[in-house]
Parts: structure tokens; sequence; C-alpha cells
């Protein structure tokens, strides 16, 4: 039961920061959600991906998509794998510096916001902090702690800033739906 309880406030906590997201960058001014999901799928209707825009992406850019999607198919492995052995032990170290590499290199991705931050750069300081505690947790053999705070690792700074990099305008968005 707790686990369904975390599963329902996690996506309640999804829906309202995607929603605050999707208002921030002006979606439902004006009229409301039947409209906005009407004009986006005439929109967004004919599909075509352009593979071209990761390669002409800035280098930051690429280390960045690299390191974040390697630790999301590690980060699938090391939730399924069997846990306390030594390649879970390997791998997590290396799920570690991925998930550092995507969140040094996210520090410097600044172009949506004419250089400044954007509002999916909070997950920066979030991930640097859930990786200590998931460090500090499994060397004081914290078994419980460790699960939780890689669960809330692999989903609160992997999942869902990935979801919010499919929004318009971002280059995940131009990869699979095209411009």
């Amino acid at each position: 039961m707790n686990t369904i309880r975390h599963f329902v406030i996690g996506f309640g906590l999804v829906a309202v920061i995607v929603g605050a997201a999707l208002a921030q960058a002006g979606y439902f001014n004006g009229f409301g959600l039947g409209e906005f999901v009407r004009a986006f799928a005439g929109e967004y209707s004919r599909v075509s991906p352009d593979f071209a825009a990761f390669a002409s992406a800035p280098l930051i850019i690429q280390i960045h998509v690299g390191s974040a999607t390697a630790a999301l198919g590690l980060g699938l492995v090391q939730l399924l794998a069997p846990k306390g052995t030594i390649p879970h032990r390997t791998l997590g170290y290396v799920w570690v510096g991925l998930m550092l590499t995507a969140a040094v290199t996210a520090i410097f991705i600044r172009e949506i916001n004419q250089g400044n931050f954007s509002f999916i750069h909070i997950f920066v300081p979030l991930t640097l902090v859930g990786i200590v505690g998931i460090i500090m947790n499994a060397r004081k053999r914290r078994t419980a702690r460790h699960r939780n705070d890689a669960l809330g690792l692999f989903f609160g700074a992997l999942i869902v800033p990935g979801l919010f990099a499919f929004m318009p305008g971002r280059l995940m968005w131009q990869l699979f739906f095209g411009g």
C-alpha cells in the first residue's frame, strides 16, 4: 500500500510541475485545455524526426544527452538486477558517474533562456544532493534508505527532467518530432 501511495503522490507532483511548466511557456493563455489539445495535435500531426539536430548541437549538449541516456539504460538494469552483488556495486558507481556528468553539464546548457537558468535547472542541485545520499547510505549499509535514494534519483532526477526535455523547442523534441 505504501508503494501505491508513493506512486500517486509522485504522479501528482509530476502533473503539477508539468502543468506549471506549460503555463510558464504560455500554452494556456487565452483558451482552455481542450482547445490546447486540438491546437497541439493539429500543429504536430505531421511528425518528421530531425536526427541531424543532435549532430549540430553543441558538444556540451551532446555529452549531456549521451550521459543521461546511458544513465537511463544502466539505471533500468540496476533496478532490475540482483542487489548487493559486486556487479551491482560497480555498475552503481558508473551510474553515479553518469548522473554526475549529466548534472554538471546541465549547468552549462542555457540556450533556451538567453543565457539564464530555466526551471529545469532545479534538478541539478537535487541530483547532486541525491548522489551524496545514495553513496553515503550504501557505504553505511542502510539498504532501505539507499534503495529509496536510488529510486528517487532515478525518477526525480532522470525521468522527470527527461520528460521536460521533450517540450517543444528543446533538442529532444526536434530530434524525435522535427522542428
